[in-house]
């Protein structure tokens, strides 16, 4: 990637989490207060957990103006690793949060008080949820987009949020049903979403920091062999984030070969990988002389 696409995708990437950070604030302050009103637990888990978008933005927008720097010596594979390192704090502060949920609402589940559900409560569920939605699409859209891995995941995240507001929906059902135990289950109910969105995120971004194997090395051997003259491809291996990835295999060429003409065949085998797979940022050919 070029210092002008990086520089475009740092840009794009910051005015997305601006927007959605203005919009996770004003959707979390709306459930948090109308729940504290009303006394529903669940409603108030929702809004702490729209409130860790909020704080996700703000971790983004930091990462934003280091992840897409180019490399220099200290980090000559560049910085995209930050951004990995954001995901991973995302993912702890979702189980922290998690904890904390449920915590608090086995502390409480034994009064078994019904909330007062009142027509601001469903205004402000459908409004958060329509807000939700918006910002799951254009979140989404965008990451693929800039091939932003940190907003694809916050995304996945926000979409979460609609089953979870769902659910608050229905413990207001329940509410004016007379059900009293409904209001806590959901809010522990969030809290295990919560968790779980923490954990796959922590998982996601511990695969990244090991550098698991990223692409199939068949499909690497493959594209390497479509060059003429590749006798053999072996040895493949690649690491990095799905939006950048690193490469190296070694070829086995006519050993008659002069230096310069094996050097082009090299530039003709990356060419093909960065053609087919455009995810691909690096490639390292290592050169042999076939027997």
């Amino acid at each position: 990637m070029s210092a002008l696409d990086s520089d475009v995708t740092r840009r794009g990437v910051r005015r997305v989490l601006w927007i959605t950070l203005g919009l996770n604030l004003a959707v979390s302050a709306g459930k948090i207060a109308v729940g504290f009103l009303s006394g529903s637990l669940a409603m108030v888990a929702d809004g702490y957990h729209s409130l860790v978008d909020g704080s996700n933005n703000v971790i983004g927008l930091i990462v934003a103006a280091y992840a897409f720097a180019p490399p220099d010596r200290g980090h000559p594979y560049g910085h995209r690793k930050f951004e990995t390192a954001a995901t991973a704090v995302i993912g702890t502060a979702l189980l922290v949060l998690a904890y904390d949920v449920i915590a608090s609402t086995l502390g409480r589940s034994q009064e078994a008080v019904l909330p007062l559900i009142g027509p601001l409560n469903w205004t402000v569920m459908i409004a958060t949820m329509a807000v939700n939605l918006f910002v799951s699409w254009y979140e989404d859209r965008e990451g693929r987009r800039l091939r932003s891995s940190y907003l694809v995941a916050d995304a996945s995240h926000t979409r979460a949020d609609l089953l979870v507001s769902l659910g608050v929906v229905a413990s207001f059902a329940a509410a004016k049903a007379g059900l009293a135990w409904a209001d806590p289950v959901v809010a522990a109910a969030i809290g295990a979403i919560i968790a779980f969105q923490g954990v796959r995120i922590l998982v996601s971004a511990f695969h990244v920091l090991t550098d698991r194997a990223v692409l199939d090395p068949e499909r690497i051997e493959s594209l390497a062999l479509s060059v003429p003259e590749v006798r053999v491809a072996r040895d493949v291996r690649t690491r990095g984030r799905g939006d950048a990835v690193y490469v190296d295999l070694t070829v086995h060429l006519d050993g008659a070969m002069t230096l310069h003409d094996a050097h082009a065949v090299a530039d003709r085998i990356e060419a093909a990988l960065k053609t087919a797979l455009p995810e691909i940022v690096d490639v390292v050919v290592h050169l042999e002389p076939a027997t």
